[in-house]
């Protein structure tokens, strides 16, 4: 017997993709979940995956008492032989040649036992075809398969990348990034709390890196909007003031646009002051708090008379990241929408080079409950932008709350832990071949663990995140007790002693 054989087809379980094995064979107990193996027919190689294996030890009397009849034939073999073990299997996809050379092939397929009924290890040209497709190595498999990633077939349509917070997902991102801009990636990376700027800060020398914030933050260039390409209603958006105010608001751009070539928003902001000078009391109240709400909102330096030219936040061998923690929802919102617009009008003039555009946090800017100003824009890119060269990359812990248009674009699916129901629920409407197994499977996961699926990945596969990035990782969890043992050596704090009677 080869070496590779582990065990007999004995029968379906209870699911049409199931299989049982039986095998008396030392090795199968060393098998781990989500390994995959083989079953040669005349006509393909059947992949079949392990869901679980069992020995007569395991089994308790409701466990018998459950056991349809192909289970219970399975279950007195290996009665007689308490070493023996019992693989639950799922069919995953099969190897075949249909003129083009051999290819792999997802999901269920007819099981017909009619060559042999063994069971194998893959072959060395077989794992190569499974797990080993490129260049971007991300991890190894549960049995030690080391896990790359072709590029083109990667980024030549959208991914998204979706676990529960601490999954390990700004993680995963960073590495990820990492290795695309080895490649001369352009990369843009929209970061709401500012997770991803030691990595850009941390890339070689030889990437180039643009590190934007919205406002000003030491060490980073200011990402501004052009007040001039502002209405009323945009101010009306950012601060929340009244229709009086919106309106005073209205009638001052209109005039400045009519008189200037070009303005600020000190412009706006005499004017306003101007008007709280003269006019009824009404007025003079509306242009007050007007002045005051846009005063705030200039405080943050967001504001300007241009905006970051799109040559210098897009190139190719480049990673740009714009931060926006401690803005405003809306605010982040508005930003996005008029970023990802610039983007999209550039690329179909191919002023700039195509790019990853990675929307962290994506169900802020795409939300599937209401629309908001960047909902459009992410629906646009998401059907419209891999035909002008945009590899939209949408990250998110809540994918229930994501737009489901832009979701089912992404072709690729990275998914690492998802407990939450409903937004497994939403995995399964929007990705392919997502059983139920793979589904129970998610809220087990480890941190780091993930299932990459799609057009490029017939077969789903489970994979370890490597642990060795190169690169700054910005998303650790914080360790309490140690940072309050620091902060407590620091201020030296005298420690007060009770006395030993009162």
């Amino acid at each position: 017997m080869s070496n590779n054989i582990l065990g007999s087809v004995l029968s379906q379980g209870r699911k049409a993709e199931e299989v049982l094995i039986v095998s008396t064979i030392e090795k199968a107990g060393t098998l781990k979940k989500g390994t995959i193996i083989a079953h040669d027919t005349l006509n393909e190689v059947i992949l079949l995956q392990v869901t679980h294996k069992i020995t007569w030890s395991d089994l308790s009397e409701q466990d018998l008492f459950l056991m349809n009849e192909n289970e219970k034939l399975a279950y007195k073999i290996i009665q007689k032989s308490p070493k023996s073990y019992i693989l639950h299997s799922i069919i995953v996809g099969a190897i075949r040649d249909e003129g083009e050379g051999p290819a792999i092939f997802g999901g269920t397929t007819s099981f017909i036992a009619d060559k042999t009924p063994e069971v194998r290890l893959l072959k060395p040209s077989e794992v190569k075809m499974i797990y080993d497709k490129g260049t971007l190595e991300v991890g190894r498999t549960v049995d030690g398969h080391k896990v790359t990633l072709p590029i083109n077939g990667l980024i030549q349509r959208h991914l998204s990348i979706i676990g529960m917070t601490g999954s390990g997902k700004s993680y995963l991102l960073g590495l990820l990034c990492e290795e695309l801009a080895l490649h001369k990636a352009a990369i843009l990376i929209i970061d709401p709390h500012n997770e991803y700027i030691p990595m850009a800060q941390t890339l070689p020398r030889e990437v180039g890196k643009m590190l934007y914030s919205i406002g000003s933050a030491v060490g980073l260039n200011t990402y501004t909007l052009d007040v001039q390409k502002l209405s009323a209603f945009d101010f009306q958006h950012f601060t929340g003031m009244g229709i009086g105010s919106t309106a005073i608001v209205e009638r001052i751009i209109q005039n400045l646009k009519e008189t200037k070539s070009q303005y600020s928003i000190q412009d706006i902001l005499q004017h306003l002051d101007s008007q709280a000078r003269k006019g009824s009391p009404s007025e003079k109240a509306a242009a007050t708090w007007a002045r005051n709400y846009i005063q705030t909102l200039t405080n943050t330096g967001m504001l300007g008379t241009s905006e970051p030219p799109m040559r210098e936040m897009v190139n190719a061998n480049q990673t740009t990241v714009v931060a926006m923690s401690g803005v405003k929802e809306r605010i982040q919102q508005f930003i996005v929408t008029s970023i990802l617009q610039r983007i999209f009008n550039a690329r179909r003039r191919k002023e700039i080079s195509p790019l990853i555009l990675v929307i962290e946090e994506a169900h802020r800017f795409a939300p599937s409950a209401e629309k908001v100003s960047s909902s459009a824009i992410m629906r646009t890119l998401a059907a419209e932008g891999r035909k002008f060269g945009i590899c939209l990359v949408v990250v998110s812990q809540r994918p229930n709350r994501l737009d489901s248009t832009v979701l089912s674009q992404c072709v690729t699916n990275i998914v690492m832990k998802v407990k939450n129901p409903s937004d497994l629920e939403s995995i399964k409407n929007s990705a392919e071949n997502v059983t139920d197994d793979i589904l129970n499977e998610l809220p087990r996961f480890e941190r780091g663990e993930a299932l990459i699926m799609g057009e490029a990945f017939p077969i789903s596969i489970r994979y370890k995140t490597r642990s060795d990035r190169k690169t700054k990782h910005g998303g650790k969890n914080v360790n309490f007790v140690s940072e309050w043992q620091k902060h407590n050596q620091e201020k030296n704090v005298k420690k007060f002693n009770f006395p030993t009677e009162i």
